[in-house]
């Protein structure tokens, strides 16, 4: 074996596993769409309602929009966004999204990122601070996707609708 080809193959080597780990163009529904969530329970009380924060976004190319809920363990408080709640874009598997609160008007500016059938999700500023109620958004937390094939909530059918209306 030669070297130039030895030299040829080592500089194609990079070129092929990006080709082999890249999805295919046929691949199903873009990787944010769908509903995400995690779950906030109160281990020294069991039997309290856990609280939690859910997601449902809606990816077109790589614009993204969507709603939340938010509750507080024992269901205390609870936050809801309007349907275009958040807004932002996807780079690869990152987005960099806003949210704002209902409760209290505030907006955040939040980095998403994937991993599988997990949403890393963390708010990196607050971008309009009212200082009036609490917000029940997640700010460091892993979401989990819901299960592909449920019927589709309520809540993703208004978001989907909204977000078709801000193109």
């Amino acid at each position: 074996m030669s070297n130039r080809y030895c030299v040829s193959l080592v500089c194609l080597l990079p070129a092929l596993l990006a080709c082999a780990s890249a999805r295919p163009a046929h691949a199903g529904k873009p990787a944010f769409d769908g509903e995400w969530s995690v779950k906030w329970c109160d281990k020294t009380d069991p039997d309290a309602d856990c609280g939690g924060f859910s997601l449902s976004l809606v990816q077109d190319g790589d614009r993204l929009c969507g709603t939340y809920d938010g509750a507080r363990v024992r269901l205390s408080q609870l936050d809801e966004g309007d349907p275009r709640a958040i807004r932002g874009a996807v780079v690869g598997n990152v987005a960099i999204l806003t949210i704002e609160s209902q409760r209290s008007g505030d907006i955040y500016l939040v980095r998403a990122s994937l991993q599988g059938d997990t949403l890393h999700w963390r708010v990196l500023e607050t971008i309009k601070d009212i200082e009036g109620d609490i917000d029940i958004i997640a700010y460091d937390d892993a979401l989990k996707r819901q299960s592909r094939g449920q019927a589709v909530s309520q809540r993703r059918e208004e978001a989907i609708r909204a977000c078709a209306k801000t193109k």
